[in-house]
């Protein structure tokens, strides 16, 4: 039994690689069985097409993200504390896998309709985070929305910079400057 496992794990990384390396239209099926070392007949039997896989590939990282962000907000008290845990946890993930990262970079505007606001959801939580702490008194009052948004795109933003090799690696480098400037969003940095 666990040689199907494998060749699950095999064809879903292959197909990871593929779809960030040449683009999701531009992979074809065949050529992500060849990576994967399987028969294309070996794929379907684990995902009916292209687009299952994609789909598959993206709630399962997407969901990975938000367990990270529940592990991390577990382990911090206080947003202060909080924000850089998950700034450098983040960017701990691109520099060990950016292929993750960057294939629901890719791949995002055309799943998020599909996204639910639940536990699942990292920008959900990330947004339950601001709310909290605004709840809290522990930032200024502000729009909890907008600011997640902005807390994302200062995550985000450098990762897309290291892909196009405008921001250089490793990533986590950077972790306390970015870390900075979300508190300073929040209005907490110490200017």
């Amino acid at each position: 039994m666990a040689r199907p496992v494998r060749m699950k794990g095999a064809i879903e990384r292959a197909a990871l690689e593929l779809f960030v390396e040449r683009g999701v239209d531009g992979t074809s099926i065949r050529e992500i069985a060849s990576r994967a070392g399987v028969t294309e007949g070996a794929l379907y039997r684990h995902h009916k097409s292209k687009d299952d896989l994609v789909r598959a590939l993206f709630f399962e990282n997407y969901h990975l993200f938000a367990a990270m962000i529940k592990r991390v907000r577990a382990a911090h008290d206080g947003v202060e504390d909080l924000l850089p845990a998950l700034v450098e946890a983040f960017f701990g993930l691109y520099d060990e896998d950016h292929y993750v990262f960057e294939f629901i970079m890719l791949v995002q505007h055309a799943l998020l309709d599909e996204v639910k606001t639940d536990e699942a959801n990292p920008v959900e939580l990330v947004s339950r985070i601001v709310r909290e702490a605004i709840r809290k008194r522990q930032v200024p009052k502000q729009d909890a929305n907008l600011t997640t948004a902005l807390l994302v795109g200062l995550v985000i933003q450098p990762a897309v910079g290291v892909r196009y090799g405008r921001v250089k690696r490793p990533l986590v480098r950077h972790a306390p400057f970015v870390s900075r400037a979300c508190l300073e969003l929040l209005q907490l940095g110490k200017s």
